[in-house]
């Protein structure tokens, strides 16, 4: 239901003859608006000091003050100068006449006695308008109240990511800083086994020396998950060289690079034309690197393994995907694959650290795309990775 702000406006009739302010009522009441008498001139303008009207209907001739001389009062104040003024009159009209009342803001002359369907039409059409300004005004003020909240959200959204540029460069140097001074003392470690090993001799029996291999085992593990920590936080401090590049070569150059170690396997590959991409070309090949080895690996207990590599322009972004009938995972999990160190199969099963495709990830996130996967348990795995035309 609308309320009385939204469909009622106050109307001033100014007249010192009751009988006609009694007259004017009747006519307008049907229009359903707030009707407001005076009397004398002094008393329109205390009205006006006190509402907002739409419409003064102003008698001409009025005992203390002219209708004229009411009206340049009305004209002369800021927040009143541009409410519409119709004069009402029963004396002849002289040009004279005229020309003071329309300097004095008069939009119309209408002549006593008053034609009720002419008056009628006349304040209907200056209702509606001031309902359309009032409403402008509630919109104005609305829009510009949210425009105010949107630039508070923005200028909070501008701070949360000036802070998390900040935190992720901290972690970036954290990361870079720990995995670099790690490697020294594995390295140590590693040197001082073989010492121990080759000076202890004959001096240490089987059950050591398979110890010493766990121990060797585990270090070089460790070596190789330092190494692709140093390499995740790389990828956040280089720079992006952005041009052309040619996703067919990058493609061909990973399967050339992975071949030689699938002698001893049956891997049928369908590579299908792929569309050119703008980005940095050697973070797009890691990119490929990390899928088609992962396609691979995760294929070792098919034979055949079948790969398929395809590429298509979607709207305003490149979709990328490497498909595979390998050994695939549950989709509830489909989130975590791409977290650093996260592994949905054990390293005995199949190795690796659980970095590539966190590297996958932030690679695609700085060029502007997005990432993710759809597999069914031994079924196969397909993932993907988006990026702007």
């Amino acid at each position: 239901m609308k309320t009385d702000t939204e469909t009622r406006v106050n109307i001033l009739m100014v007249d010192d003859e009751q009988s006609n302010l009694v007259a004017l009522e009747a006519i307008l009441e049907s229009l359903d608006q707030h009707l407001v008498k005076a009397s004398s001139g002094q008393e329109a303008l205390r009205k006006v000091l006190e509402l907002d009207f739409a419409l003064i209907l102003l008698d001409v001739q009025l005992p203390d003050l002219s209708g004229i001389e009411v009206a340049t009062f009305i004209r002369e104040r800021e927040r009143t100068r541009h409410i519409p003024i119709i004069f009402l009159t029963g004396a002849e009209r002289t040009a004279e006449m005229m020309f003071k009342g329309y300097s004095a803001g008069a939009v119309d002359y209408l002549m006593k006695p008053i034609i009720s369907g002419i008056l009628r039409a006349k304040v209907e059409v200056f209702v509606e308008l001031a309902l359309i300004r009032r409403k402008l005004q509630q919109e104005l003020i609305e829009r510009a109240r949210v425009a105010e909240e949107i630039s508070k959200l923005n200028q909070a959204l501008e701070q949360k990511n000036v802070d998390l540029l900040a935190a992720n460069q901290d972690l970036e140097n954290f990361s870079y800083s720990v995995s670099h001074d790690l490697r020294s003392p594995l390295r140590h470690i590693l040197g001082y086994i073989k010492v121990f090993e080759e000076t202890a001799g004959s001096k240490i029996d089987d059950k050591d020396r398979a110890s010493l291999k766990k121990i060797v085992k585990v270090a070089q593990r460790m070596g190789r998950l330092i190494d692709s920590l140093l390499a995740f936080s790389r990828i956040g401090r280089s720079s992006l060289s952005r041009q052309e590049v040619s996703m067919d070569s990058l493609v061909k150059e990973t399967i050339a690079d992975i071949a030689p170690d699938l002698s001893d396997r049956v891997v049928e590959w369908l590579v299908h034309p792929l569309p050119p991409a703008l980005g940095d070309s050697n973070l797009l090949g890691q990119v490929w690197v990390n899928l088609v080895s992962n396609a691979v690996k995760y294929t070792r207990p098919r034979n055949p393994a079948r790969i398929e590599i395809a590429g298509k322009v979607d709207g305003k972004e490149i979709i990328y995907w490497v498909a595979d009938n390998g050994v695939g995972f549950k989709m509830e999990y489909a989130d975590k694959l791409f977290g650093v160190f996260n592994r949905l199969h054990s390293e005995k099963e199949f190795e690796g650290n659980g970095v590539g495709l966190a590297n996958v990830r932030r690679i695609v996130q700085r060029h502007g795309g997005r990432t993710w996967a759809e597999s069914k348990v031994n079924e196969g795995a397909s993932f993907y990775f988006s990026l702007p035309c």
